[in-house]
């Protein structure tokens, strides 16, 4: 579905709209901006936005005088978005969302490793179900290059990235996992053959799932470190060896896993984490990548950031092989983690900026698992070599949000 509106007749909508909220002067001039570099459909798209308390919302944001970053998709781009997201307004509101990021990231862009994530202002709990129901949905710059930022401008403090295509959200456990390169189809399997105990708030009782299901709609903030199906092969024999101690099981699972808090890959820098089964999680970052160390084992992380609606997935080279658990210490974990989400922030620059600072460059490049990811993914392009190589490309959502 096209959408065609005149930029001109949008300058005359929207102060009467949002006399009350966003500052109607810099809506003007961002939506003439557009209208200038050809990005009519994109201005059209504030119609809708008008419209909703999430629109009004939206243009408050972006017009409040701070820092900003907005991905901007070509005409062409929003033609071909599928016709159930232009023809739905809250859809397309939501979507809109995902294509903000607040906050200055000028100058804040670490060297390594060799991702950067902002927090968008997409909100709505259909797509977004992380820790404390009150944290809005990422996009991850990286080295990977599925869509292209073919220009950029700026408005204010609000700077244009222009791409060819519509960033789309993240999608659940079930749905991505099946679409990585670096396929996690033998870990799928190991999930779905164990149960794991999840509690209810609003019954206010505790059952078994699998842990597929726990993983793909039950819990609110995770980050799990997946093994690839080459390094659960390595492993084959003592994984059925465990296969008849359930305890022992659990807890090599839980080990990969940190329950409660989505730790994105620049915050995991060279810290300790308390795993699900109560065992020290050890993340170092050095010159050959970033690695995670469980009892004896130590994986590197192949493809980081792999972005779900209610945590996070970092694909891992071996399996960390520890039955050991302290369940003290992961309730305490859970606890502190649970109260932690609780507490409102305000992202105003890159997530994990402060871990990753003083990280110096690499001396050489991380190994990725796979070129598929998650979802939408950037290059800069021309715009690249313009800004020196500052950003280099944006890791969106999951691959059929928008289908």
């Amino acid at each position: 579905m096209k959408l065609s509106i005149s930029p001109l007749a949008l300058l005359g909508i929207i102060p009467t709209v949002l006399a009350q909220g966003p500052n109607v002067t810099f809506i003007n001039g961002l939506l003439e901006t557009l209208s200038n570099r050809n990005l009519s459909a994109f201005a059209s798209v504030a119609q809708s936005l008008n419209g909703s308390g999430v629109g009004q919302y939206l243009l408050a944001n972006i017009s409040n005088g701070e820092p900003h970053i907005l991905f901007v998709p070509t005409n062409e781009a929003l033609a071909n978005a599928p016709s159930n997201v232009t023809s739905d307004s809250a859809l397309l509101t939501d979507v809109i969302g995902y294509h903000i990021v607040p906050g200055n990231f000028t100058g804040k862009i670490p060297s390594f490793p060799n991702v950067t994530v902002g927090r968008t202002l997409l909100t709505d709990p259909r797509f977004v179900q992380l820790e404390g129901g009150n944290k809005a949905q990422v996009l991850v710059w990286s080295l990977r290059n599925d869509t292209t930022v073919v220009d950029f401008t700026n408005v204010g403090n609000v700077t244009i990235y222009i791409i060819d295509h519509v960033l789309s959200f993240p999608e659940s456990f079930a749905l991505t996992v099946p679409t990585l390169n670096a396929s996690l189809s033998s870990f799928e399997t190991i999930t779905t053959q164990v149960q794991v105990p999840v509690y209810n708030a609003t019954s206010n009782s505790t059952s078994n799932t699998t842990l597929f299901e726990a993983l793909n709609t039950e819990w609110h903030g995770f980050t799990l470190f997946a093994p690839t199906n080459s390094a659960i092969a390595n492993v084959t024999s003592q994984l059925q060896g465990l296969a008849s101690n359930t305890t022992a099981l659990e807890a090599v699972l839980f080990n990969h896993l940190i329950n409660g808090t989505t730790y994105y890959s620049p915050q995991l820098a060279n810290a300790n984490f308390t795993s699900a089964a109560g065992e020290t999680l050890e993340v170092k970052i050095n010159g050959t990548g970033q690695f995670v160390t469980s009892g004896n084992t130590t994986a590197q992380i192949v493809q980081s950031d792999v972005l779900l609606p209610n945590g996070v997935i970092h694909i891992i080279d071996k399996v960390l092989v520890n039955t050991e658990s302290n369940p003290s210490a992961a309730s305490s974990a859970l606890a502190s983690a649970t109260s932690a989400a609780t507490v409102v922030v305000t992202q105003t620059e890159p997530i994990g900026f402060s871990q990753t600072a003083a990280l110096g460059s690499p001396s050489a490049s991380i190994t990725e698992g796979g070129t598929k990811t998650s979802g939408a993914t950037i290059n800069f392009g021309n715009a690249g070599t313009i800004l020196g190589s500052v950003i280099l490309g944006l890791v969106g959502g999951g691959i059929a949000a928008l289908g």
